[in-house]
């Protein structure tokens, strides 16, 4: 697992499972996903990012969006809609 991650500032943080964590199940819960269904999508989604990035030391933020987006668009269309939506509303960014 990362031990830092690259922010898009260039500053650089402490890699934090939880944030992850906490930004799938509020894109799950947007998307209307009940309790169970969003427990999956945080536990499918976490193991698919760590195995992907598990021999990296530091990942940038880009990186891990990336990969985010990719496996939500194939397996939770509907979540990967609603951390879009988030980042367009809430933070301001464009795909």
């Amino acid at each position: 697992m990362p031990e830092r991650v690259q922010k898009r500032d260039g500053r650089v943080e402490n890699f934090q499972l939880e944030k992850l964590e906490r930004s799938l199940k509020s894109a799950a819960e947007d998307a209307g996903f009940d309790e169970a269904k969003i427990n999956e999508v945080v536990e499918n989604v976490v193991k698919f990012v760590m195995d992907s990035v598990a021999d990296l030391e530091s990942v940038d933020t880009q990186s891990l969006r990336t990969l985010i987006l990719g496996r939500l668009d194939e397996w939770y269309p509907e979540v990967a809609d609603a951390w879009r939506r988030y980042d367009r509303e809430v933070k301001g960014r464009e795909d």
